[in-house]
């Protein structure tokens, strides 16, 4: 398995790890800052914002499912 961390803030980020042939990505910073600044609610929210910032990239790229997500929707 391949998993990538550091540097994953967005959804966007997201989109392009999985791209790019990553099998998860890792995210801690972004949820030690959601945790301290809005505890249990912070990071429900944190959560909800990067599934609809995934969604919204793989809409606009044409994918419905994390699994036709490819390396040719992501440009340089």
């Amino acid at each position: 398995k391949i998993l990538i961390d550091g540097g994953i803030r967005f959804g966007t980020d997201i989109f392009k790890a999985l791209a790019f042939g990553a099998d998860g990505v890792l995210i801690c910073r972004p949820f030690v800052t959601a945790v301290y600044g809005g505890e249990k609610e912070g990071v429900k929210l944190y959560i909800e914002k990067l599934a609809a910032e995934l969604k919204d990239t793989m809409a606009m790229c044409g994918a419905f499912s994390l699994s036709e997500i490819t390396k040719d929707m992501v440009r340089r």
